[in-house]
C-alpha cells in the first residue's frame, strides 16, 4: 500500500513539472503563413500538345500551316489581367528566312486559383500558325523555342515580434508566407526593441530576397525580350508594412547579387510603443514590385519533309 502511495505521489509530481515547464514564460507558439498554395512559379507556360506536332511519324510538309500555341496557367489566388504576361518565339522560329508568322502575344485576363481545391486557371495565346519558307530536300526537325515574361507583385507575409526579450522572438517567416513564386523572402531576421526615450523604440531586422528560379529579374514589362549586357544589375523594390513605420536602406531598391542573386536588407520599425510590447506575432507585409520575370519555355521538336 505504501508503495503504491509513493508512486502515485512520484506521477503527480512529474505532471506538477512538466506543467510548469509547458508555461515557462518566454515560449512563443508556431505561427503559420497565409497561403494555402504555394510553390515555385507564380505563371507557368508551355506549348500545348499537338499544337505544335511533335512526332517524327507525322511530319509537317513544306509549306503546310503550323499551329503554335502557349498554354498559360496562373498559380496564384490574385487574377492577372490582361496584358501582364507577354509571350513570343525565339530561335531559328522567330528568324523569317527560315519561319513566317511568328508573332509575340500577351495573355488574357487570367483568374486566380480556387482557394479551396487549388484548381489553376488556364489559357492559350497563339504564337502562329508558321510556315517554313526554307529550302527542305530532305526530312530534317526543328526546335521550337521561346520565353515568356509577366509582371506582378509578391505578397509575403511574415511576422515581427515587439519586445526586449530575445526569448520571446518566435517565426518571423513561415513556410507559407511565400506566394507561388520565382522570387521569394528567404529570410526575415530580427532584434530586439531598441528603447529611444522613454516611450518609444525601434526595431531593426533583415529581410533577404532572392531570384530562386533560372529566369532574369527586369525593371518592368517593357523591357522584356531586349538584349542587356552583363553589367546591368537584377532590381526590385521592397516595401515593408507593419505595425508601426518602416524603412529600408537604400529607399528599399533592392539589387541581386550576381553570384548568389541574392540581397539582404536592412530595415526598421519607428517609433515602437514601448508600452505595447509583447511575445505575440506582429504582422508583416513585404511587397516585391517594380519587375517583370522573364524565363524561357521548354523547347519542342517537330518534323519537316519535302
Amino acid at each position: 500500500m505504501l508503495n503504491e502511495m509513493s508512486i502515485v505521489k512520484k506521477i503527480v509530481i512529474i505532471l506538477g513539472l512538466l506543467l510548469l515547464v509547458a508555461c515557462t514564460p518566454g515560449e512563443t507558439s508556431t505561427v503559420e503563413g497565409p497561403y494555402k498554395f504555394t510553390g515555385p512559379q507564380a505563371i507557368e507556360a508551355k506549348f500545348v500538345p499537338g499544337s505544335p506536332e511533335t512526332l517524327e511519324a507525322n511530319p509537317y510538309q513544306s509549306g503546310e500551316e503550323i499551329d503554335v500555341a502557349v498554354e498559360l496557367t496562373n498559380r496564384l489566388t490574385e487574377t492577372v489581367p490582361a496584358g501582364n504576361v507577354k509571350v513570343r518565339l525565339t530561335g531559328d522560329a522567330a528568324v523569317p528566312s527560315f519561319f513566317s508568322g511568328a508573332k509575340e502575344a500577351a495573355n488574357p485576363e487570367l483568374l486566380g486559383i480556387d482557394e479551396k481545391t487549388g484548381q489553376p486557371t488556364k489559357e492559350e495565346v497563339e504564337l502562329g500558325p508558321l510556315s517554313y519558307v526554307g529550302e527542305l530536300t530532305t526530312k530534317i526537325s526543328k526546335k521550337l523555342s521561346g520565353q515568356f515574361c509577366y509582371s506582378f507583385p509578391v505578397r509575403v507575409k511574415g511576422f515581427l515580434y515587439y519586445t526586449t526579450k530575445a526569448e520571446e522572438i518566435g517565426t518571423t517567416l513561415a513556410t507559407s508566407s511565400n506566394p507561388p513564386s520565382r522570387l521569394q523572402v528567404t529570410a526575415v531576421e530580427q532584434r530586439t526593441v531598441d528603447a529611444e526615450d522613454a516611450t518609444r523604440g525601434n526595431l531593426k531586422f533583415k529581410v533577404t530576397v532572392q531570384n530562386t528560379g533560372t529566369g532574369m529579374v527586369l525593371p518592368a514589362l517593357s523591357d522584356c525580350f531586349k538584349y542587356r549586357t552583363r553589367s546591368d544589375r537584377e532590381s526590385l523594390q521592397l516595401t515593408a508594412s507593419g505595425a508601426y513605420d518602416i524603412t529600408c536602406d537604400n529607399g528599399g531598391v533592392v539589387r541581386l547579387s550576381r553570384d548568389t542573386k541574392s540581397k539582404t536588407m536592412n530595415c526598421v520599425a519607428h517609433n515602437v510603443d514601448l508600452g505595447n510590447l509583447g511575445k505575440d506575432p506582429s504582422e508583416l507585409t513585404l511587397t516585391l514590385s517594380n519587375f517583370a520575370y522573364q524565363e524561357e519555355i521548354l523547347p519542342a521538336t517537330i518534323w519537316l519533309e519535302p
